[in-house]
């Protein structure tokens, strides 16, 4: 009797252990084609919009839609991707170059590192925690997808903001007040931005999810 009890919990041992490997392969899988879309982007025209002289980036529609189907630490690893390629710019390396980018780098090398990746990171985690709240009501779920969607705009924008003005406090860039740098980023740009994130990435946020779901049914 031991013995089968312990063939039985063996036998169930390893079949937890494959269906985890299974899972976490197909995370893997998942956050890699995340990664290739947000460099891609990154490196074409297919990560921006112009319209009317604004160029609208399209840069965190992936990261919303990773951090809503993978979770927190899909979300922040997809946010450190994407604060590397803004940690680029600084070295004219991408698509298109934001020209603040070579002057934050100059005025304080830590401070711009800290500005590119920490708000992102943050962001794909709180974008992720917020959709996993939003789920766990029935009241709230049929907007789940398109708050979290939005939330990653607004997320992105408040962390960059908190992030620019504590680390550049002490710097030549200091001189600005804080509403001159506040009101260029709330700007229509900013608004639009929003809106492109809430129907373009709360669609594609609901797509994703539900095949990552059924992926990962499979490994039942």
């Amino acid at each position: 009797m031991k013995k089968e009890k312990t063939n039985k919990e063996e036998k169930a041992t390893k079949k937890d252990k494959k269906k985890l490997t299974r899972k976490q392969l197909i995370f893997l899988i998942i956050t890699a084609l995340f990664i290739a879309i947000i460099m891609l982007m990154d490196f074409s025209p297919l990560g921006y919009i112009y319209a009317a002289g604004l160029t609208i980036t399209l840069m965190p529609i992936p990261v919303v839609a990773g951090a809503i189907s993978l979770g927190p630490v899909g979300g922040m690893i997809l946010g450190f991707v994407f604060g590397l390629t803004s940690f680029l710019q600084c070295f004219g390396i991408g698509y298109v170059i934001d020209p603040s980018a070579g002057t934050l780098f100059q005025a304080s090398q830590f401070g711009t590192i800290i500005t590119c990746f920490v708000p992102r990171i943050l962001m794909g985690l709180c974008v992720s925690l917020l959709f996993k709240a939003l789920m766990r009501f029935n009241a709230t779920k049929k907007v789940a997808y398109p708050v979290a969607a939005v939330s990653g705009a607004v997320f992105n924008t408040a962390f960059f903001l908190t992030s620019y003005i504590v680390m550049f406090k002490n710097t030549v860039l200091a001189e600005k007040s804080v509403m001159s740098i506040i009101i260029p980023v709330l700007t229509l740009n900013t608004l639009i931005e929003i809106c492109v994130t809430l129907v373009i990435g709360g669609s594609i946020a609901i797509a994703v999810d539900r095949v990552v779901k059924k992926a990962l049914k499979t490994t039942k």
